[in-house]
């Protein structure tokens, strides 16, 4: 992940940008929807463009600089409009060939996209997702068409029976994963079974990503279209406190790998065919050298071991760039980014992320250093008083974009006068990013090393903030506007 430890190279996506960028359109144009006739245009938030329906107005510009082209959709139903992520042109043009493979060359059938998106976006509350794909599985024109009793069963969490195995597993693995939080080994071994080992990553990266895009849909506050009802009802589970007894679980689980400290085992060249082994070698460099020396662009403090996301080459390969860019061309600081990465480790409730970050802070050589009192207003949810403008309103924005699931329009607009638009959504991308990842290390259950100890207490709520049934501790709103087109 690049960011996260041992799966430096899964630091993903967000397909959020991507997915929202247009190349992962998904939705049919007003005059065929069922909706039209009966539901009235509604005001828009007075933050919102007409045209783009969220937060920022449509680009006009690609990454080459010329008029934007969105390429049309390869399936019969898709926005024909770019996303706010074109808004950075080298992240768009990077995402556009990655976007592509986990969409349509992971093998993975239309319906089975289908369940997956449709139980991710469920368990991440995100309305707006959910109402797309709902539509999608509902239309017997689309490939993604499935039984209206499967979508029943996933929207209203209703057990997974009369399915089949690969639809059942899926459901369960997302439940686990960005429901409760806490994979359990068993689900794991029925998806590894199902899938194989490349199906399984594949799998992972794709509901990661699109779990991440639900972070882009609530910062830019995507709206349904005037004549779109929403379809996706509040979400009736708890969460599940047991995850943070499991992260500092010792021994590890027997599922568990030790050489990798997750459920893959470390991949060697020798695992994989020729362009396996060039993306290999090609992933593992850049990582300190044997004298201690630190190549430029690389912060110190990172793993030097590969990632799971070399079981499937081409995934790490078209990711690599990706999160390079994201870490280190961005112009973000360090300072900024450790905050920014904590905030969303937070938020996530991810003790693996959270406890390495905490470390690079509270390390005096390493250039994410911070003060550990800012360290601890995030920690423990505190206010955030003594802090420069843009920390604190980094700060700000990560609780409402992960926390509350609702960001409102002046700590977007402080983000947006502070940073500029392109800044804003390389900002949200890096932080979806690490979102994405948080639900990668639920899955492969990365342990943390031996002896190392948990630095992530469980979420504290700040006195007066209203108790939501079936929500996250720390969250005291989540809505489901959003912004990733399917």
């Amino acid at each position: 992940m690049g960011v996260s430890k041992s799966v430096r190279v899964i630091l993903l996506v967000v397909v959020a940008g991507a997915l929202s960028r247009g190349t992962i359109q998904a939705q049919n144009s007003a005059q065929n929807s069922p909706h039209t006739a009966d539901r009235a245009a509604a005001p828009l938030p007075k933050d919102i463009y007409p045209d783009s329906r969220n937060r920022l107005p449509l680009p006009t510009v690609d990454a080459d600089g010329n008029p934007m082209v969105t390429p049309p959709s390869e399936l019969p139903v898709g926005i024909e409009q770019p996303g706010v992520s074109s808004w950075s042109p080298s992240y768009a043009k990077l995402m556009r060939p990655y976007v592509h493979y986990i969409k349509y060359e992971i093998g993975l059938s239309n319906r089975l996209l289908e369940i997956a998106i449709l139980v991710t976006s469920r368990e991440m509350d995100s309305q707006y997702l959910w109402t797309q794909y709902e539509e999608h599985g509902r239309a017997p024109n689309d490939p993604r068409h499935i039984e209206q009793s499967t979508i029943d069963i996933i929207k209203y969490e209703k057990p997974a029976t009369g399915l089949g195995q690969k639809e059942t597993a899926i459901i369960e693995f997302g439940r686990e994963t960005f429901g409760q939080r806490l994979l359990s080994s068993k689900t794991f071994a029925e998806v590894l079974h199902r899938f194989g080992r490349q199906g399984t990553i594949d799998l992972i990266e794709l509901m990661s990503g699109y779990s991440g895009a639900t972070a882009e849909l609530v910062a830019f506050d995507n709206q349904l279209r005037a004549d779109q009802k929403p379809l996706l009802p509040p979400i009736a589970h708890p969460r599940n406190p047991a995850r943070f007894a499991a992260a500092a679980a010792n021994p590890p689980p027997a599922d568990v790998y030790p050489e990798s400290r997750n459920r893959f085992p470390l991949p060697r060249p020798d695992d994989l065919d020729d362009y396996g082994r060039k993306v290999f070698d090609e992933e593992t460099r850049g990582k300190p050298l044997p004298n201690g020396e630190v190549p430029a662009g690389f912060l110190p403090t990172a793993t030097p071991q590969p990632g799971v996301l070399l079981w499937d080459p081409r995934l790490a390969e078209l990711r690599g760039p990706i999160n390079h860019y994201l870490k280190y061309e961005t112009e973000l600081p360090p300072r900024l980014l450790e905050i920014a990465v904590l905030v969303t480790a937070y938020e996530m409730d991810c003790q693996y992320e959270w406890t390495q970050w905490e470390m690079f802070g509270r390390n005096p050589a390493d250039p994410r250093h911070i003060e550990q009192s800012t360290i601890d207003i995030i920690k423990h949810n505190k206010p955030v008083v003594g802090l420069g403008e843009k920390e604190a309103a980094i700060i700000e924005f990560g609780r409402e974009t992960f926390g509350r699931r609702k960001v409102s329009s002046e700590t977007f607009a402080k983000v947006l006068g502070l940073f500029g638009r392109k800044a804003t959504v390389d900002l949200l991308e890096l932080m979806a990013s690490y979102s994405a990842t948080a639900g990668q290390l639920t899955a492969i259950d990365e342990q943390l090393q031996p002896g190392q100890k948990p630095l992530l207490p469980a979420h504290e709520v700040p006195q007066g903030a209203p108790a939501i049934p079936g929500q996250n501790t720390n969250s005291a709103l989540r809505t489901g506007s959003s912004i990733s087109q399917p």
